[in-house]
């Protein structure tokens, strides 16, 4: 880390030429902004004294890269101070805050309004700032970076400072991105310039504000290596906030208990299918179903076939309502002969979204999601069709592996791919969203398609055609260009195109089959650089929930991952690429990844055990979509009191499924984490 030094009272470092400034500033409840100057107090040890606030702040070099601080402060009036890089230097920067800020947030491609995006004002605009400040906690990691031209400059914070007048005796820490070249850390957060909820939900602003507080964190700066070196600095500093989830119950027992959970309470005989369920905690805590989960892929369809026949063949006294056969049998009888995909759903469907008059409706193309995007009505969406084009054959791999014959299931796969890759961009692009009515792409332009690229390494190896691998290669190279760049985006239909988490999942499983099919090289450089993208959305430390019931129980955020900076919680999809990152591991023999897997696994044992005692409604082996780290999408609310909760009274089909999968697969490779 190269020297601070002291000028005109603020201190500044030299970066390849250029300058990082730093400045210390405070605000009381007025919310003004006062500038702190610093007077130096001996080697990187500074203090400063403006009116009624006080205090110091000290340095200590770790080593090139790295620079430790110690912020603390006394005021007459409760204020809260701020630390702020800005770079002096010329060229485009990328601001990140993981699970939070990916540049500008898309803004030029989203909805207004829809969620933060960083931009200078647009009248009518309150989504668009030229600056965003969150809690430190809704940060999977709690650090603003800055990539410049000639590196990243990195400052974190621990997320919470030890206030014995405060409440819960702490407060709160925040991160901030500014236009154009700035970012930092606040000592007592402040939602700035509001409060971003939910999709198109900004509240008034809050903040913590403290008379005497202290924090520490870390300044970085990584010359050249482009963006890739913010993902140095997530490393480090997990390797120092790390505290892997505690869990009673073993892996086994988790698997075995989300099994039994599809068979009873999981399962409808009026509708004839799995569903997805809610409650009313805590004056209606029996789950009731209100929705068939018929879709083909994402949130439904393979993505319950593929651990139901795990589950089957490891634990075959349980008989399922509907096997994970039956549930690929119906995607293949959807087969659309005009367009050349599946229908996205098989069955009854929810049909726009829930609550706003979406109803449930008998067969066709539409899903709940189609509500929320309406240019997903009556076309074939990326998603869907690559995720279920992939467990198709991810399943079809599993049976013939047990002597079955999934001939069908292959075959119906095998057309879709075909299709895709007729329709494959020059640049290998696949498409977002495609016509029911003729093999056409209708909208280009989001990650989602890379489903299918995942799927393209498993029908080259059960075909050994060369064809299906040279569209995998092309796909890959095209949508590893947006993982480089750290701007995955356009999966899920229910976050209109924003950066997302679930994208690079499928990136990851493609890589990773590449590889282990081919040996390249270049497979294993790129599964390491999905594996990093969602690293930065997988909590590294422990969050402190501000609501019930997750706060004050011993809930651990770490392993967990948000989904999307237009959804922000934590769900659990992730638990799909256990095995992935366990594989990158083994090849690259970097335990990291084995750690970040294994606290993936740690967080769902943990989590289950919250049923029924913490949450309130559910037997163990249900799982919903929704954990509240921070104060992000807590739109549920106890239905005596109204007030916020930190967990959806839901029971999602999908979720349970994730989690399932995760934990199966673990079995496979013995079943056991460190230290259980």
């Amino acid at each position: 880390m190269p020297s601070l030094y002291l000028e005109n009272s603020h201190l500044s470092f030299a970066a390849e030429g250029d300058t990082v400034s730093l400045k210390l500033s405070d605000s009381g409840a007025d919310g003004i902004w006062h500038d702190l100057p610093l007077k130096s107090d001996g080697e990187n040890r500074y203090s400063f004294a403006e009116g009624e606030v006080q205090g110091k702040l000290a340095w200590t070099q770790i080593d090139d890269e790295r620079a430790d601080y110690n912020l603390e402060f006394t005021a007459a009036e409760p204020v809260r101070l701020r630390l702020e890089f800005s770079w002096g230097g010329t060229g485009d920067c990328f601001h990140l805050i993981p699970a939070c800020m990916f540049g500008d947030n898309n803004h030029d491609l989203v909805r207004p309004n829809e969620f933060p995006t960083l931009h200078e004002a647009v009248a009518e605009e309150q989504g668009a700032s030229p600056l965003w400040e969150f809690r430190a906690d809704r940060a999977a990691c709690p650090v603003s970076m800055l990539c410049t031209p000639a590196g990243v400059i990195g400052l974190s914070v621990e997320p919470y400072a030890d206030d014995a007048a405060s409440p819960d005796g702490f407060i709160r820490n925040g991160v901030l991105s500014r236009l154009p070249a700035a970012g930092g850390v606040s000592l007592g957060y402040g939602n700035d310039p509001f409060t971003y909820v939910n999709k198109m939900m900004f509240r008034d602003p809050t903040a913590h504000r403290s008379n005497g507080a202290t924090t520490s964190g870390s300044l970085y700066w990584l010359p050249g290596d482009g963006k890739s070196a913010a993902h140095r600095i997530v490393r480090d500093i997990y390797g120092r906030m790390h505290e892997r989830p505690q869990h009673q119950k073993t892996v086994a027992e988790g698997a075995k208990a989300l099994a039994e959970g599809f068979i009873n309470p999981n399962w409808n005989e009026e509708f004839g299918n799995y569903t997805n369920m809610a409650c009313r905690v805590p004056v209606d805590n029996v789950l009731k179903a209100w929705r068939p989960i018929s879709e083909i892929g994402w949130s439904g369809g393979g993505v319950l076939a593929y651990p139901l026949l795990m589950a089957q063949a490891r634990m075959p006294e349980l008989k399922f309502p509907k096997t994970g056969g039956q549930i690929l049998d119906q995607i293949v009888a959807t087969w659309n002969e005009r367009s050349g995909f599946f229908n996205d759903v098989a069955g009854p469907s929810l049909v726009g979204v829930p609550g706003q008059g979406g109803v449930i409706k008998d067969g066709g193309i539409n899903g709940w999601w189609s509500g929320f995007m309406p240019h997903t009505m009556n076309r074939h969406c990326a998603y869907t069709n690559g995720n279920a084009t992939y467990y198709l054959l991810k399943c079809a791999r599993l049976m013939r592996q047990s002597g079955g014959d999934p001939t069908a299931w292959e075959d119906a796969a095998l057309k879709v791919c075909d299709t895709v890759i007729e329709l494959q961009r020059g640049d290998g692009a696949f498409g977002y969203l495609f016509s029911a009515e003729q093999r056409k792409v209708v909208d280009w332009d989001g990650f989602a398609g890379c489903w299918f690229a995942a799927a393209l390494p498993l029908a080259y190896a059960l075909t050994k055609n060369e064809f299906y691998l040279t569209a995998a290669r092309r796909a890959l190279r095209y949508y590893g260009h947006a993982v480089a760049e750290l701007t995955c985006y356009g999966t899920p239909m229910d976050t209109y195109k924003s950066i997302d988490q679930e994208g690079v999942l499928a990136f990851v499983q493609a890589t990773r089959l590449m590889h282990e099919i081919t040996g390249e090289d270049e497979w294993l450089e790129q599964l390491q650089a999905g594996a990093d993208f969602e690293l930065l959305w997988r909590y590294a430390y422990r969050a402190r929930p501000e609501f019930a019931p997750l706060k004050g129980t011993n809930w651990n955020s770490c392993g967990g991952s948000v989904t999307s900076v237009s959804n922000p919680h934590i769900h659990p999809m992730g638990l799909v690429i256990t095995d992935a990152l366990r594989y990158l591991a083994k090849q690259t023999g970097d335990d990291y990844y084995r750690d970040r897997a294994d606290d993936g696994v740690a967080w769902a044992l943990q989590t289950l055990e919250l049923y029924p005692e913490v949450s309130g409604y559910g037997p163990y082996g249900v799982m919903t979509e929704r954990y509240c780290p921070s104060d992000g999408l807590t739109i549920e609310t106890f239905e005596d009191t109204g007030e916020p909760a930190s967990m959806w009274w839901s029971y999602n089909a999908w979720a349970a499924a994730n989690v399932m999968e995760g934990l199966l697969e673990t079995m496979e490779e013995g079943g056991a984490l460190p230290g259980s």
